[in-house]
C-alpha cells in the first residue's frame, strides 16, 4: 500500500513510525513480569520453541500465522 503523505500533513495527520517498539524496557518488563506472575499475560501461548535444525519450519509457521513468537533453542 501506498500513500501519498504530504495529503496526510496538509489534513493535520502526523505519521510516526516505531522499529523495535517504543517502550521503556526498565519499566515495561517488570510490567509484563508482574502480569504473568497473576495469570494475565500467557507467555506460554505466545511462545513456541524450534530446535534450531528446524528453523525452516519455524520460518513458514511464523509466515502462515500458526505461531506467534517462534524461538530457536540450541543444544
Amino acid at each position: 500500500m501506498t500513500f501519498d503523505v504530504t495529503v496526510l500533513l496538509a489534513k493535520g495527520v502526523r505519521v510516526h513510525g516505531v522499529i523495535e517498539g517504543d517502550s521503556d524496557p526498565g519499566r515495561f518488563v517488570p510490567e509484563l513480569i508482574g502480569l504473568h506472575g497473576r495469570g494475565l499475560f500467557p507467555v506460554e501461548r505466545l511462545v513456541t520453541t524450534f530446535p534450531f535444525e528446524d528453523i525452516g519450519v519455524a520460518v513458514a509457521a511464523m509466515g502462515d500465522g500458526s505461531v506467534v513468537k517462534p524461538v530457536l533453542t540450541f543444544t
